[in-house]
């Protein structure tokens, strides 16, 4: 640990100095600033990167002429160079770059001086850290997510010419983890809609009926549904905000802009029509539904009660209704504009597995191999 101590000079200023040993083990050596600031972002970085690394960062900074922006200052240029972030999309950037620990591993020195064993050490460092949300390590796809703003800022940084290459590219990543798909069966769907509480009933029904997203369900307004024909319009969705609480805006992709045809069932299951601007599904208090308390004190209460074990999330519903989608034979396209997918590339990555082949190629080929063990030649190879 890298300590910080002040000493007064003849002139009667103050020298800030900080102790810290280049190697593990090795012996203390000490660097002297002008201001306790500049000592302390010091000391911070000898304890995040080490101290020979934290020492080279200071030379190369002390040598290289004027300075680059630094990663936050990249970031604001990026959100301002980018018409089509939004302000929420944008604070949530700016808490990416907070919680990740982008900040502080890398956001003391210029974006000129971040390089690959930089960002090879923040992975490292990411997965041996321990959520203080859900107590488990950092997942892969979070680590993989933080990375690609990460990237896209230091991309960012090449394109303005603050940078000569995006050190990002070669870093090595986690694996993705792929985990089997958690879809409920009909049976175990029904006893969830038995146990829900009466007043989310219809929204399970939706969710499971549609494959609808959850930020689009919960944003559905009475204009949306068309009750004469049976169709509901998925025009919005519920976004990040600036205020870090959430606000309807666009929906998440340009094909999630959709229509989707359901049963007159559906529909009259969602209870007496509203105001045209007044949303489908609120809660007790007339208010948004929010996703944190419909899981903690309904939807968990439901599974519980029905005896599920692994207990499925509410985004199962979707990967429910995408399943039956392809076991009743519907078309891998027509399943991908439904769900508002990016393109059919999503559709077929998640649940290409899960449609049912026409052709039966294993069961072809291996009747042929059945001729070839009937043959001699067969017997005797066997």
């Amino acid at each position: 640990m890298a300590s910080v101590s002040a000493r007064p000079r003849a002139d009667g200023t103050v020298a800030y100095r900080v102790q810290f040993r280049l190697a593990r083990g090795g012996p203390p050596t000490t660097e002297t600033f002008d201001t306790a600031r500049e000592a302390g972002a010091f000391a911070k970085l000898v304890d995040t990167i080490g101290g020979a690394a934290a020492r080279a960062k200071r030379l190369a900074l002390a040598e290289g002429g004027p300075t680059t922006p630094l990663l936050s200052e990249v970031l604001e240029d990026y959100i301002s160079a980018a018409p089509d972030i939004t302000a929420g999309t944008a604070a949530e950037y700016r808490r990416v770059l907070a919680r990740s620990g982008l900040e502080e591993r890398l956001g003391a020195f210029p974006v000129s001086m971040i390089d690959r064993v930089d960002g090879e050490q923040w992975v490292q460092a990411r997965r041996t850290t321990v959520s203080a949300k859900t107590k488990r390590p950092i997942a892969p796809k979070t680590i993989r997510n933080e990375h690609g703003l990460l990237s896209s800022l230091l991309q960012h940084a090449v394109d303005r010419g603050w940078a000569t290459a995006n050190p990002c590219e070669k870093v090595r990543l986690p694996s993705a983890e792929h985990h089997e798909l958690q879809i409920p069966t009909t049976e175990e769907l029904g006893r969830i809609v038995a146990a829900i509480s009466p007043l989310y009933r219809p929204l399970v029904l939706l969710l499971a009926g549609t494959g609808m997203r959850w930020g689009e369900a919960t944003a559905l307004t009475w204009r949306d549904v068309d009750a004469a024909g049976a169709r509901i319009r998925v025009r919005q969705a519920w976004k990040h905000s600036d205020s870090g609480g959430r606000e309807l805006g666009a929906p998440k992709t340009r094909t999630a802009y959709r229509t989707i045809e359901t049963t007159p069932g559906i529909i009259a299951a969602l209870g007496a029509r509203g105001k045209p601007e007044q949303l489908v599904f609120r809660n007790r208090h007339g208010r948004q539904v929010q996703h944190h308390t419909f899981h903690q004190y309904h939807w968990t209460s439901a599974c519980m009660e029905a005896k599920l074990d692994p207990r499925p999330r509410v985004h199962d519903l979707r990967h429910y209704a995408a399943s039956h989608m392809l076991a009743a034979g519907a078309d891998l396209f027509e399943v991908s504009r439904a769900l508002g997918h990016r393109s059919i590339k999503t559709t077929t990555d998640v649940y290409g597995h899960l449609v049912p082949t026409k052709t039966r190629p294993t069961v072809t080929h291996s009747r042929d191999l059945e001729h070839l063990m009937k043959s001699p030649s067969g017997s005797q190879a066997a």
